[in-house]
């Protein structure tokens, strides 16, 4: 593989330029071979809906390691862009939700159940948790419907090329059938419940936590004038949400994380 050249690299896969304008996403040594195959079938679904993203050529094996071949779009982040023109959030944010709707507007049969892994990330975090509120989120996941919709998993403005034909979905690593509420509280707290890295000074700090919470309510606006949401449901989803995030690893918001369930139970109650 030293013949290929490296453009990206993450915490499961390295990136590599491939051939005729595609892209080859190698599994990193370490990680379980059956990622890929789950990908890859994740990946023919979105093909086959025609849905905004990159087009998925199968899978091959490299130098012994497993990976999958992509088309490989040009362009930046919607994150940056959002970062460096943030008066033009309100129309990034209505962009972002026509893709998530049209996501969860496709069903996503044969897939693994989302709730499933809601409950094995939280079962990693009960040490954290503690058991009253691992159960209390274990319970609220019992008693939600389960869904059918393809959900991303891990839907965020740092999860969309702008490429020059439109916007594109990528990393589609994590996505499993179930309702979309919880896909979309999932999105949300990422878009304005997630910590803002302290490596940035107090006031941008600040800054970019008012646009996000716009780009956030712009977003739900518009994802429900498109397509229906169970408030409810949506609202109930948050705990769990919280409850996973935890499984992540992120030290920075462990106190926000707990205090924010807290404050989910207090409601509760």
């Amino acid at each position: 593989m030293s013949a290929l050249e490296r453009i990206g690299i993450g915490r499961t896969a390295e990136v590599f330029a491939y051939d005729d304008g595609r892209i080859l996403k190698v599994l990193r040594p370490g990680f379980p071979e059956q990622m890929v195959e789950e990908e890859a079938q994740v990946a023919r679904i979105v093909d086959l809906a025609g849905l905004a993203a990159p087009h998925f050529f199968g899978t091959v094996t490299l130098d012994g390691r497993p990976g999958l071949v992509y088309e490989r779009i040009h362009g930046r982040v919607m994150l940056d862009q959002l970062t460096s023109r943030p008066w033009r959030s309100d129309h990034l944010a209505k962009q972002f939700a026509a893709l998530h709707a049209s996501t969860h507007d496709t069903a996503a049969a044969g897939l693994p159940a989302a709730k499933d892994g809601y409950r094995r990330a939280i079962g990693r975090t009960t040490c954290i948790l503690g058991t009253q509120r691992s159960a209390a989120a274990l319970d609220r996941i019992d008693a939600l419907p389960d869904g059918s919709s393809l959900c991303h998993g891990d839907m965020h403005p740092g999860n969309v090329m702008m490429a020059v034909s439109g916007p594109v979905v990528i990393d589609w690593m994590t996505a499993r059938s179930g309702p979309a509420e919880a896909d979309v509280a999932r999105t949300l707290f990422l878009l304005a419940g997630s910590n803002v890295p302290g490596t940035y000074p107090r006031i941008q700090r600040a800054v970019i936590g008012a646009v996000r919470r716009r780009f956030a309510s712009v977003y739900l606006s518009a994802y429900r004038r498109l397509r229906r949401v169970d408030i409810e449901q949506l609202k109930a989803w948050r705990l769990p949400v919280l409850a996973a995030r935890l499984a992540e690893g992120i030290d920075a918001e462990t106190d926000m994380l707990l205090a924010q369930m807290d404050a989910e139970l207090g409601r509760a109650r």
